[in-house]
């Protein structure tokens, strides 16, 4: 006999039909009773706020007994088992699962008849807070011809943590969620979602986000004369020559116009005083922090003798 051609024949009444019988099995079964073991969500709710939990079962097993459609119905209906704690009496403490306790839709028809195991074991620290520092986790590249200003500006800049105490001891910073930022040619801002440190459970964040603005700022090149002048114990009497030099100010915008603004005249640095001509090296002192470089030109000039 050829079974290929016989399952191919007319397939889809074949399959109608086995359909049809399954919906009278079904049908049948539908009301027998009996007994489900059904997974179901514990909740704790600690009612006492000089306490955390810090750990605790997620899920116990309840056996239910009704229809077998209203137990189909009940699977998933995500049924759970609510412990209200009014008052911690320890760090451990151990509270008796009763059927009374389960969560489901009555109107089912189905019955809670046991939930294993019949006690369960929480664990609760002291609640502690600190404030501690936050850290933008920011990857950012400014566009050609731009420059990201440091540090990045975080508002708030810190953050009260809240759990158990042997959590929030070992915080010492929470940092943003990380972003990348590209091409940047002004400034922006960002709300950023606050991380819980790996392995710290049952820990809060408040506020649970910060603002981080990142300033970008233009990247330009200026030139100014500067007169040069000794410093130094032996500056009294040595002469400097050239006693002026071009000084190019390289950086953001606004710190090289600040520098500009800022500064007045180099400096060459002569504790002794020297025998004949020396070459030594022209200083210009920055004022603006680490977005601005300054090179004299030349970087040398001639220190000797006064009235030499």
């Amino acid at each position: 006999m050829n079974w290929k051609g016989v399952l191919r024949d007319h397939w889809l009444y074949k399959l109608a039909a086995f359909f049809i019988v399954f919906l009278l099995w079904l049908d049948l079964t539908s009301s027998e009773r009996q007994s489900q073991e059904v997974a179901t969500r514990l909740v704790i709710d600690v009612q006492d706020s000089a306490w955390v939990l810090l750990d605790a079962p997620d899920a116990v097993a309840t056996t239910f007994q009704g229809r077998n459609r209203d137990l189909l119905a009940l699977i998933g209906g995500d049924p759970e088992v609510r412990i209200g704690i009014r008052e911690v009496t320890g760090p451990v403490m151990r509270v008796a699962l009763d059927p009374d306790q389960v969560v489901y839709d009555r109107d089912l028809g189905a019955r809670a008849t046991l939930v294993v195991p019949t006690s369960v074991e929480l664990r609760f620290e002291r609640l502690a807070e600190r404030r501690v520092p936050v850290v933008p986790d920011l990857v950012t590249v400014p566009a050609m011809g731009f420059t990201v200003l440091r540090p990045l500006l975080v508002e708030p800049d810190s953050v009260t943590v809240r759990g158990g105490e042997s959590q929030v001891e070992s915080i010492r910073q929470v940092a943003t969620h990380r972003v990348s930022l590209e091409d940047l040619q002004h400034a922006v801002m960002r709300d950023l979602p606050l991380m819980v440190p790996a392995g710290a459970r049952g820990v809060e964040i408040d506020p649970p986000s910060v603002l981080v603005t990142v300033p970008v700022d233009s990247l330009v090149v200026r030139q100014t004369r500067l007169p040069v002048r000794p410093a130094g114990t032996a500056a009294a009497r040595v002469r400097v020559q050239p006693d002026s030099v071009n000084v190019v100010v390289r950086g953001a915008a606004a710190a090289v116009q600040r520098q500009l603004d800022s500064v007045t005249w180099a400096t060459v640095r002569v504790d002794a005083v020297p025998t004949g001509p020396q070459l030594t090296p022209v200083e210009v002192e920055l004022t603006t922090g680490g977005f601005v470089s300054a090179s004299p030109l030349p970087a040398e000039v001639t220190v000797r003798p006064e009235g030499s």
